[in-house]
């Protein structure tokens, strides 16, 4: 179990440290806990976040999938951080009901000038299901950064396999999203 470090405020990284070693507590305390945990995240070191990431978006809500794109967006976290909650969105994004609203952001951030951004977002946009957004993708696989292609290479990848959530509808075309 880790252990809360000197400063910050100790209770409320003692409660998240509480609630990410112990699942049951998590799950029992759950509104509590998420309050926690998203107050705890912007003093928190680069493990914590993590951890504090992987555990909030294994929840199928909109309102995490919405916390974690505001992470990918924020040029002042660091790298590691931005690009896990990418990755995670992409797994969060497939659980849920409506996509809408976080498929736009992340569709306008695919024409960003900055490099990261469009490579982050490619790389959220890569879940299960999201067929319809294949054509946004695959034109990046023509960008000027090396790692914007291979992450739109990725996800359509992604994208293309079977979906695995029930959460996935296929619209009036019969292409899922």
């Amino acid at each position: 179990m880790r252990k809360p470090e000197n400063g910050a405020d100790q209770t409320r990284i003692h409660k998240a440290l509480l609630y990410i070693n112990d699942i049951d507590l998590f799950l029992d305390e759950a509104d509590t806990a998420i309050e926690v945990l998203m107050a705890v995240f912007p003093g928190a070191d680069t493990d914590l976040k993590d951890e504090i990431i992987f555990l909030l978006g294994s929840l199928d809500q909109p309102e995490i999938g919405m916390w974690l794109y505001t992470i990918l967006a924020d040029p002042d976290q660091a790298p590691p951080t931005r690009r896990n909650a990418a990755l995670q969105l992409s797994l969060t994004a497939a659980t849920l009901e409506s996509t809408d609203e976080l498929r736009a952001r992340l569709l306008a951030d695919m024409d960003h000038p900055d490099a990261v951004r469009r490579h982050l977002a490619v790389l959220a946009m890569g879940w299960e299901g999201n067929q319809c957004s294949a054509n946004d993708i695959s034109r990046l696989t023509n960008d000027a950064d090396g790692l914007v292609r291979q992450a739109a290479a990725a996800a359509l990848a992604h994208i293309t396999q079977n979906p695995l959530h029930p959460n996935v509808k296929e619209d009036a075309s019969g292409k899922s999203g």
